[in-house]
């Protein structure tokens, strides 16, 4: 794997870099908050690890612009404090677990199999229903044979839909990945999920409104 550290504890830094090189895995490790930003737009990672406690830009933040651009990669935050709103911020922004210093190595290395072993697979095809399938990698509607022409937007809507399968996903989270920090005011949510569904025969028993909340792609096995 390729491994994002971001951890301005230089001994707990240079111990995790080298417990996880020995394992056999790419680690780019960093001190502050605005090299990983730097980072983070310039390569791709399998993993990121991340303090919430970093310089120039915090831990929370650095999530929250992942998030923006990649809603898959799994995150693991660490941090000397257990707060409550911390936790809760935490989550609320993307990450994918959280580990409290002191910690084992072993314990990391546990938590980071278990959301690998979790994450979906960027090569998988997925199977909505006889009809129709989509392509992750390729991020390739096929509906009877033939290739679906999707916009941007639209291609971007489905592949989120089809990571969380039957989850509903707030409005906000899905503005916030598809927009990419656009501005959406002239294009509402609801409008790209009524153009997502034409695209379906039964589109609307596929993308389903959890009203006051949310939307969720529901493929029923």
């Amino acid at each position: 794997m390729k491994i994002l550290l971001v951890e301005d504890d230089c001994i707990l830094n240079d111990t995790i870099t080298a417990y996880f090189k020995h394992k056999g895995n790419d680690v780019i490790s960093l001190d502050d908050g605005e090299k990983a930003v730097d980072a983070i737009d310039t390569s791709n990672f399998d993993l990121h690890i991340i303090d919430i406690n970093v310089p120039r830009i915090n831990g929370l933040e650095i999530v929250q612009y992942i998030r923006q651009k990649d809603f898959d990669t799994p995150i693991i935050m660490i941090t000397a404090s257990m707060e409550l709103d911390h936790f809760k911020s935490a989550y609320k922004k993307g990450c994918d677990d959280y580990i409290k210093k002191p910690f084992y190595l072993e314990e990391l290395e546990i938590r980071i199999n278990r959301l690998i072993k979790n994450s979906p697979s960027k090569n998988s095809l997925i199977r909505i229903s006889d009809r129709a399938t989509y392509d992750l990698e390729y991020e390739e509607l096929c509906i009877d044979g033939e290739v679906k022409r999707l916009r941007k937007k639209e291609r971007r809507l489905l592949n989120l839909f089809l990571r969380n399968i039957n989850k509903t996903l707030t409005a906000d989270k899905i503005e916030t990945y598809v927009w990419e920090n656009e501005n959406k005011d002239t294009y509402p949510l609801r409008q790209l999920v009524s153009e997502l569904r034409n695209h379906f025969e039964n589109g609307e028993s596929l993308i389903l409104c959890d009203r006051g909340i949310g939307y969720k792609f529901e493929i029923k096995r």
